[in-house]
């Protein structure tokens, strides 16, 4: 045991110990490893078509320098005649054949501003400005013959390396077979002309030194751009990868979710009967449940959609007194349940109307709403909205709460942030934390709107919505919400996801519709040949099993029925092309759809709804009908 301890000492004793320094030989051989041919030329890369899209890239970032390099170049060409004529140091014949290079320049900006082609000629112009400057520098030279211009004549090949080497206009071959064949024609023309070996060897050895320092700088230049295209494209890569996740787990998480709330709304129905009222408290639980369930999903594919880019708000006016009425009808009783007292202020003097996409705007209060509900243990929530002038109105949302530690005032926005506040032994309060998330999310991607947040801790907390108010001359009257009556109605629901078909079947057939339901196109014609009557309705899903979609469907029944309003009722996006090809009475709902969406979409897709559009949209209280792209 003593001797085992030793032991462990001297272990310990080893660990502490400072490490060892590296020797010369390990320095010498990093210093070589980092200067090396294969570290300073190795760059990544592509397969053809990668590669002809990087080039593509970087001639798109290039043509507006290389445009004024092409300026600047035929400037100075044009600046040294000018002045040689004005000092007298050349006449004009001799200034004459000197010209043509500064045409030749500007011809090839010229081709650059006017054809649509011109950046994937960028290479080829490059090299022939870079070349005919040199070619004519050196015709030049020769045709004066005075090897005594020599001295100030190397130096004229500078500029043209900054332009080669500094920029990726060349490939990255052409570019060095410019720089070195031009360092060795110049001296070899100065020989010829009979100038001295120490002005020779001193230009040579400065056009080598210039020329290496060119190489090395263009390899880096190149490398660097193509290790930064390649994180573009991995990044892309990766969002891309991110997007097709997110659509498809949406679509496996909707289907179960539109079934739910189907029967969700069965049993609600069922237990308004005496005989099963002892279930009532159950089912409004329930339905609460799949309620907050489904706008979390549809907060998070919300919140993705529109960073991604595939959802855009849909800006409209909207009356506020409206807005806030339906509010309080919709948290009022949430507010009494916990004993306090919500209070929504109607505005009393214009403006009345604010351009805002009324179902992000109601989400984002909702959730400041519900946030105040949920963590006031005693007294008040109160939401009022105030113009501030500039055309804009402020929403407070005010709470009588605990109100929120400096400290914490920023964290609170982050994403599943309520366990982290020490709220999670709140058996009261249900939620998983990503409601003020979603709001700050969302509210940066509304034009002109923004939010504040000011709290006291043992006072209370403010959260303020900063609206624009909308133009008086575009507002609009809102239309009143639309009820029909289903009764008799023949629906034909077709749908590859058992579950999502039954619920919605036991769905309308409580609303009194005569339903049939079919899985597949084969099922879909069995139907419709031992059915003689006319569907009122087809509802169904886009995409099914077997490669087969909403498309074939529709065929179908056309052929069989002739035109029939059409619901499209899917849970995966839907491209712009597959929209086009759809019939001009064909509505879209997402799932999962909620009844008092649906039954709206029904209305509005058959024509019992006023002020039918060919097109039919979604409610604008419809949380899930805001991404319509895929």
């Amino acid at each position: 045991m003593q001797k085992f301890n030793h032991y462990q000492n001297l272990a310990n004793l080893a660990f502490f110990r400072a490490p060892a320094r590296p020797g010369f030989s390990a320095v010498f051989k990093a210093c070589c490893d980092a200067v090396s041919a294969g570290h300073l030329f190795a760059f990544p890369k592509f397969d053809t078509a990668s590669e002809q899209e990087f080039w593509l890239e970087r001639y798109q970032v290039l043509l507006a320098p290389l445009k004024w390099a092409l300026l600047l170049g035929a400037s100075a060409f044009l600046a040294y005649i000018l002045l040689d004529l004005h000092t007298g140091a050349d006449s004009i014949a001799n200034a004459l054949p000197r010209m043509p290079i500064v045409a030749v320049l500007i011809g090839l900006f010229a081709y650059l501003q006017t054809h649509g082609d011109a950046v994937r000629q960028i290479n080829t112009i490059a090299k022939w400005s870079a070349g005919l400057s040199a070619a004519n520098l050196l015709i030049l030279f020769l045709i004066d013959g005075k090897a005594a211009d020599y001295p100030s004549t190397w130096p004229c090949l500078l500029p043209m390396y900054f332009f080669s080497y500094g920029q990726m206009f060349m490939s990255l071959r052409a570019t060095i077979g410019f720089g070195w064949s031009t360092s060795i024609a110049m001296p070899l023309a100065g020989h010829l002309l009979g100038v001295g070996a120490a002005d020779l060897i001193s230009s040579m050895i400065n056009l080598i030194i210039v020329n290496l320092f060119g190489v090395c700088t263009r390899c880096q230049l190149e490398a660097y751009a193509r290790k930064s295209f390649r994180e573009k494209r991995n990044a892309q890569q990766n969002a891309d990868d991110k997007a097709r996740f997110l659509e498809q787990i949406g679509h496996n998480l909707r289907q179960p979710l539109q079934a739910l709330n189907c029967y969700a709304s069965v049993m609600e129905t069922a237990c308004s009967e005496p005989a099963q009222a002892h279930l009532s408290p159950l089912a409004n639980r329930m339905g609460l449940a799949i309620d907050e369930l489904s706008r979390t999903i549809n907060h998070i594919f919300q919140i993705a959609n529109v960073e991604n880019g595939k959802q855009i708000p849909q800006l409209a006016n909207v009356d506020i007194n409206v807005f806030l009425a339906g509010l309080e009808t919709q948290f009022a009783p949430q507010a009494a349940a916990r004993g306090l007292r919500l209070k929504v202020r109607l505005r009393r003097k214009a403006p009345y109307n604010v351009y805002t996409d009324y179902t992000i705007l109601a989400q984002i209060v909702g959730n400041l709403i519900d946030n105040a509900i949920k963590y006031t243990r005693t007294g008040w929530i109160s939401v009022t909205a105030v113009n501030i002038g500039a055309g804009r109105l402020k929403l407070h949302i005010r709470d009588s709460g605990s109100g929120i530690p400096a400290e914490l005032r920023d964290k609170i926005f982050e994403d599943a942030v309520r366990g982290k506040l020490g709220r999670e032994n709140d058996a009261k309060t249900q939620g998983l934390g990503i409601g003020l998330y979603y709001a700050s999310t969302m509210i940066q991607h509304l034009p002109n709107h923004g939010m504040d947040l000011y709290s006291r801790p043992g006072v209370g907390s403010d959260f303020q919505v900063y609206l624009p108010v909308a133009r008086q001359q575009d507002i609009k009257a809102n239309e009143p919400p639309v009820v029909g009556d289903f009764s008799g109605r023949y629906v034909l629901i077709v749908d590859d996801d058992a579950k999502a078909l039954d619920g919605l079947a036991c769905q309308l057939q409580s609303w009194g519709c005569e339903v049939q339901t079919a899985s597949s196109l084969a099922d879909t014609q069995m139907t419709l040949a031992d059915n003689l009557a006319i569907p009122d309705l087809l509802i169904t899903d886009f995409y099914l099993k077997q490669h087969e979609t909403a498309h074939d469907i529709i065929a179908a029944v056309q052929a069989d029925c002739g035109p029939v309003p059409i619901l499209i009722l899917s849970a995966g996006g839907i491209s712009a092309p597959d929209k086009a090809r759809w019939p001009a009475n064909t509505g879209l709902l997402r799932k999962p759809a909620n009844p008092q969406a649906l039954m709206e979409a029904m209305l509005r897709t058959m024509g019992d709804a006023p002020d039918q559009p060919s097109y039919c949209p979604l409610p604008a209280y419809q949380t899930q009908s805001l991404a319509q792209t895929a």
